[in-house]
């Protein structure tokens, strides 16, 4: 549902822009805006169809990156530590880790309705170390990820 939800506003402008495109090739620009914009070109349908599909190639891209995201961000909770990667960009990682022993605290932030409704929310984790807050966004089930993650940080400290 997250996922779909940051979807929605790139599937909604590449249909408008979709819309446009097959517009201004069955119609072309309205004159209207080419008197506003004092614009006399023969040729300027081209121009347009060809801007918008630079907008959409942008869209895209950014629906793509959202995907990735979605895809390629992790979390694993192991018997010794929680392992933290996202990606940030393309070519652009970001990769963290905390021993158990180092946690602090851990907090469960879920607000709003959809977030209560279809249990959804962030986990916060302060730690002792150099890389103090740890923060997973928009994760399934985070009250239950506490306790696994409280009950491994306990089982850790019993070990040593």
């Amino acid at each position: 549902m997250v996922f779909f939800l940051e979807l929605l506003p790139f599937i909604f402008m590449s249909l408008l822009v979709l819309f446009a495109i097959v517009y201004v090739l069955l119609q072309g620009v309205p004159q209207g805006i080419l008197e506003v914009a004092d614009l006399s070109v023969a040729n300027i349908d081209y121009a347009v169809v060809f801007f918008l599909f630079l907008f959409l190639l942008f869209l895209w891209s950014f629906a793509f990156m959202i995907v990735t995201k979605y895809y390629l961000d992790c979390w694993i909770i192991t018997d010794r530590r929680t392992i933290h990667t996202e990606l940030r960009g393309f070519f652009s990682r970001f990769y963290s880790s905390v021993s158990h022993h180092n946690i602090q605290d851990v907090t469960v932030d879920v607000c709003g309705v959809l977030p209560t409704m279809m249990k959804y929310g962030n986990l916060k984790i302060q730690t002792a170390g150099a890389f103090r807050r740890f923060t997973f966004r928009q994760i399934p089930y985070p009250y239950e990820t506490k306790k696994a993650l409280l009950q491994a940080s306990e089982e850790h400290r019993k070990k040593r």
